[in-house]
């Protein structure tokens, strides 16, 4: 058996675990590479050089940047710019979302703009009442023609234009991509407002997100945050301006609930400066005169200031029950106490339902209401000690847009959008600085970083370099483009690429679109050049092609993601996939030749 052989059989062999989706992606990715070694096709070092290829640490990059956005609460605002422009209408709610995604696409590549807005459209689906099918998929669906209005659309069209480097005349530009994006784009909205509603089943969700919009207000009125509370501002000459935090005690009959900035934020440690505000609950009396006697301004707190106060910009807040054998159980605690870390503040204690002041000893399903930074939040919801009600993190991207850092963020990424755009730079480098900026800077941890990695894309593109390179150095590639040429005959240039998109999309009813795009261009290339004409038409074919994974939920991440939130079963996406497909098949093989040349 020769080499050609039995490449072709590890390839037919990776296809049909693909298929049969049992195992992990990165098993079988991996396990087809190591395969090449075992045969004795590939060297050691040629099975693990795709890790080190630049279009690997862009991918991998890029996850990190979508992470600073979110972090920063980007992603927020953008879904509250998204909610103003639905109005509370289901009719706008489907346009708004496709072009969000779309949007979305050149800046956080498409699986990642699916998973930016898909929480905003489950919230504004909760509160219209409606079920979410028939607006996740149309959104899934139109990623695939986003992801072609930019190169950081997808992990695959850096691979496009990798090759197009490499073996045609010039790469693809940054903007490029749109030529044909924008069509798909058209094509797509024009097809779901159409046929949509009649193609995409309805669903029942298994489980629809809670709406957070009055999250604030609820637990001001819950542990009563909004009676008798009153804000008192030191003055310059206020006898408190210098005093420790830990040394401030209110007078008998005064609960202290918090101490902030001018800005905000909790001041939790250090000493107490002009401006700053602290927060007490008692009657009127006995804070006028807590105020009258350290010169201090009183002003009254209603419920949506205190609201307002609660979470912020800088600030938020967690729900947390003492569960039983909790470490906590037995400790002193009292409203206004600083926790240990120094990093928080209790705000409130109650006890089935009753608040609890002075120093209590904490009981199994004691509820404390705990505030400070995001930072600090974050860092203590993962406590075996206390169940949340809410996650700090869920809580922050829903109600806070913009927060710290975004306009940084987004200074970052404008800037690494430039420097790939205009040619400055590699892909790779920019993306991998911008990664780098956002962590130093401070707006994401190493950790989170890491964590926000999809590894599954990142080692799957790794791990199929290999396939890719083995099919060019033993000849296979070279065979089947053969092949293909003499299926051809004297048939036009249209025809073949009419044959890639067929390879293409048959491939993608099971493969990842990222794989699918490693195993063909070699062949594409191959084809191209023995057929003789230029590689761009027949590449950017196959990048459009690619794109057109609409038969099946396996065939995109991005329609992986909304099968679960939307209650979908695997025959539900051909219906409305298959019109799609013939409108990227007439893109690819009619209007793609039009703009690159043979």
């Amino acid at each position: 058996m020769n080499e050609i052989t039995i490449l072709l059989l590890i390839v037919l062999g990776t296809i049909g675990l693909f298929v049969w989706n049992r195992l992990p992606l990165v098993v079988v990715a991996m396990g087809s590479a190591l395969a090449l070694y075992a045969t004795g096709i590939l060297s050691l070092p040629e099975v693990f050089r795709g890790f080190g290829d630049p279009v690997v640490m862009f991918v991998a990059a890029l996850f990190i940047v979508t992470a600073g956005l979110e972090e920063t609460g980007v992603t927020a605002w953008i879904g509250q710019q998204v909610e103003r422009l639905v109005e509370g209408r289901p009719d706008r709610l489907m346009m708004v979302g496709m072009l969000a995604v779309a949007a979305l696409c050149p800046l956080v590549n498409a699986s990642g703009a699916v998973g930016v807005l898909m929480p905003v459209v489950m919230l504004m689906v909760v509160r219209l009442g409606e079920q979410p099918a028939r607006y996740l998929m149309p959104m899934a669906f139109v990623s695939g023609a986003g992801a072609h209005l930019a190169l950081t659309g997808a992990p695959k069209n850096v691979i496009i234009a990798d090759a197009t480097g490499t073996y045609g005349d010039r790469a693809i530009n940054f903007f490029e991509f749109a030529l044909v994006g924008i069509p798909l784009l058209v094509g797509t909205i024009v097809i779901v407002l159409l046929v949509g509603r009649r193609l995409v089943p309805e669903r029942a969700a298994p489980s629809l997100p809670r709406d957070l919009s009055s999250h604030a207000r609820t637990l001001v009125d819950q542990y009563r945050l909004g009676q008798d509370s009153f804000a008192l501002e030191l003055r310059r000459d206020s006898a408190l301006v210098g005093t420790a935090v830990q040394d401030l005690r209110p007078e008998p009959g005064l609960t202290l609930t918090g101490i902030a900035t001018a800005q905000g934020a909790p001041r939790l440690q250090g000493t107490l400066a002009a401006g700053d505000r602290v927060m007490l609950r008692g009657t009127t009396e006995a804070t006028a005169q807590f105020a009258s006697a350290h010169a201090l301004k009183l002003r009254a707190i209603s419920g949506e200031e205190a609201a307002g106060k609660l979470i912020n910009h800088m600030a938020g807040v967690a729900e947390a029950v003492i569960p039983q054998r909790s470490e906590l159980i037995g400790r002193q605690v009292f409203p206004g106490m600083v926790t240990k870390g120094g990093d928080m503040v209790v705000l409130a204690v109650q006890r089935r339902g009753e608040d609890l002041v002075g120093e209590v000893e904490l009981e199994a399903g004691d509820h404390l209401l705990i505030q400070g930074s995001w930072s600090a939040l974050s860092r203590n919801q993962g406590r075996a000690d206390v169940l949340l009600v809410d996650r700090p993190d869920t809580v922050r991207r829903q109600l806070v847009p913009l927060g710290a850092g975004a306009m940084s963020v987004l200074a970052i990424v404008a800037a690494m959008v430039g420097a790939i755009a205009s040619g400055m730079t590699a892909p790779a480098v920019a993306t991998v600085v911008a990664a780098g900026a956002i962590i130093v800077l401070g707006f994401l941890s190493v950790e989170d970083a890491f964590r926000a990695i999809n590894w599954t894309t990142v080692i799957l593109i790794a791990a199929m370099f290999p396939i890719s390179t083995a099919l060019v150095d033993t000849g296979a590639a070279q065979l089947v483009a053969d092949r293909v040429v003499a299926v051809m005959g004297d048939g036009s240039p249209r025809l073949f690429l009419a044959i890639i998109f067929v390879l293409a999309a048959v491939m993608g009813i099971v493969v990842s679109n990222t794989a699918t795009t490693m195993i063909l261009l070699p062949i594409v290339v191959m084809a191209s050049t023995a057929f003789g004409i230029s590689v761009l038409p027949a590449l950017m074919a196959l990048s459009v092609a690619t794109s057109a994974s609409f038969l099946t939920p396996v065939s995109t991440t991005a329609n992986t993601m909304v099968m679960g939130p939307g209650g979908f079963r695997f025959g539900d996406y051909w219906p409305l996939g298959l019109p799609l497909t013939l409108w990227y098949f007439i893109v690819a093989v009619g209007l793609v030749p039009m703009i690159w040349r043979f």
